[in-house]
């Protein structure tokens, strides 16, 4: 196993090198120029030479190699630049947001795990039933319905029709009445993935001939359900999750905004609006690693749940 892990880890390093190839490549090669998007008004009042220095200062004189070869030495350092809007390490914006997503994205996780899951054993278990019909309808919608007009809808319904949230904007903590909506969001969405694939999962264990067998040497209903379809059941359930919270990282971004709740997210945005290369740069290299991370660990829960993977 721990061989295993080493090998995945070794194979990060490549992928996160195309992925800083390709994103500054496109960075540099995209139209406009952040020193007049940043300093807007500011260039009308400043001389040639003074706009070339600003330019020099940033590195943003130098050709495309010569750049590329910078950064990547400067990574490999462990220092990712400083931003030029902001005037701050991008480490250290990286350190002030990251927390605030992770904490939205584990949390969302955790919530359809145990939530998303439960609800597609019930329905598979009472398949064509009422119960079936009530789990399956009632979590369809949340994934028709686009994030972008989920989000103002329950703000107008918890926040002024029925006024039993304050107003979300902000970070106050995890345990903050603010976060509510937020994680309703991140969570209505793949929820309803969660459920079709549990039901869809576990009936297809539940026709199976060690289920049969379990029920006819006598073992308890609950025994059966716990130890042979679950464990079973759970494996496509897992790679479902995995995929999904990488996803909670890019859904993120319309929620940090919404909410202005200053996360990656926000940061994300803010760079791609002002044009701030190392920002950029930065983050997507962030969110590069931390989908390999959330494979990685789906990876390692593998075996766990079925021992025949190690082979």
């Amino acid at each position: 196993m721990l061989g295993y892990i080493l090998n995945r880890l070794f194979i990060t390093v490549p992928v996160l090198v195309v992925v800083m190839v390709i994103t500054f490549t496109l960075g540099y090669f995209a139209p406009g120029d952040p020193i007049i998007l940043i300093y807007n008004e500011q260039i009308a009042y400043m001389t040639p030479e003074q706009v070339e220095r600003l330019r020099h200062d940033h590195g943003l004189d130098k050709g495309y190699i010569e750049q590329a070869t910078d950064y990547v030495i400067k990574v490999a350092r462990g220092d990712l630049g400083n931003s030029i809007a902001q005037k701050l390490p991008v480490m250290t914006l990286i350190q002030t947001a990251l927390p605030i997503t992770m904490q939205l994205g584990l949390a969302s996780a955790v919530i359809l795990a145990l939530v998303g899951i439960p609800l597609g054993l019930v329905a598979a278990l009472r398949k064509n039933t009422w119960v079936d019909y009530i789990i399956v309808g009632g979590v369809l919608p949340l994934r028709v319905i686009p994030i972008f007009v989920l989000g103002p809808l329950l703000m107008f319904l918890f926040v002024l029709w029925i006024p039993i949230l304050e107003v979300p904007i902000g970070w106050d903590g995890l345990l903050s009445s603010k976060i509510i909506l937020p994680l309703i969001l991140l969570v209505a969405w793949p929820l309803a993935d969660i459920v079709r694939q549990m039901r869809s999962s576990a009936l297809e264990v539940l026709t199976q001939d060690h289920v049969r067998t379990a029920h006819a040497k006598g073992l308890k209903f609950s025994a059966v359900i716990l130890r042979h379809v679950m464990r079973n059941a759970m494996i496509p359930v897992v790679t479902s999750l995995g995929l999904i919270v990488n996803a909670l990282l890019h859904g993120s971004v319309f929620v940090e905004r919404l909410y202005t709740l200053g996360g990656f997210g926000q940061l994300v945005i803010n760079a791609i609006q002002l044009k701030d290369f190392p920002v950029i740069m930065g983050t997507t290299l962030f969110g590069a690693l931390l989908v390999v991370v959330a494979n990685l660990v789906t990876d390692v829960i593998y075996p766990f749940l079925d021992p025949r993977v190690r082979l």
